[in-house]
């Protein structure tokens, strides 16, 4: 193998063989920046700027847990204990509570039947005016159109 290598090369002209010892060399150097080092610092460049914007997420997060915790933990409750809630803003929406049963630190009530249209907003109230978490509504059709049954529904 070394011999058919050193045939071709002294099969070439001088010209040609000064041409392949400057331009060998130029092609490897080439071929390891182009081929290895360039690839692998546009990788570094682009892991740096993307570690960089991953911080800068990060410390928005940090920045803004204070405020999604509080988010998270819903309205303060207001207005009393939570049969007070419940009694004061059932009479000013017109629902008549027809049982109402502490338990802990939730309130199972009972309802009167009335119209699906009364009860949205009597609950949409309950939660974002006065802190009163919804848990559990169990609701169930009447004969009549537009009127439910709330059979049970619990709230802390």
């Amino acid at each position: 193998m070394k011999s058919q290598i050193l045939r071709w090369w002294y099969g070439l002209a001088v010209r040609e063989q000064k041409l392949l010892l400057v331009a060998g060399p130029l092609l490897l150097l080439g071929l390891f920046y182009w081929g290895l080092w360039q690839p692998l610092h546009q990788a570094k460049q682009r892991n740096a700027s993307a570690l960089q914007q991953l911080e800068q997420q990060l410390l928005a997060f940090q920045q803004a847990r204070p405020l999604l915790q509080q988010a998270a933990a819903g309205p303060e409750r207001t207005g009393g204990s939570l049969a007070q809630i419940v009694s004061n803003s059932a009479r000013s929406f017109n629902i008549r509570v027809s049982r109402m049963q502490p338990q802990n630190e939730q309130l199972q009530l009972v309802l009167e039947d009335l119209a699906f249209d009364q009860l949205l907003p009597w609950l949409h109230q309950l939660q974002y005016q006065n802190g009163v978490r919804l848990v559990n509504l169990d609701v169930a059709v009447t004969d009549r159109p537009g009127v439910v049954r709330v059979r049970r529904m619990v709230i802390e």
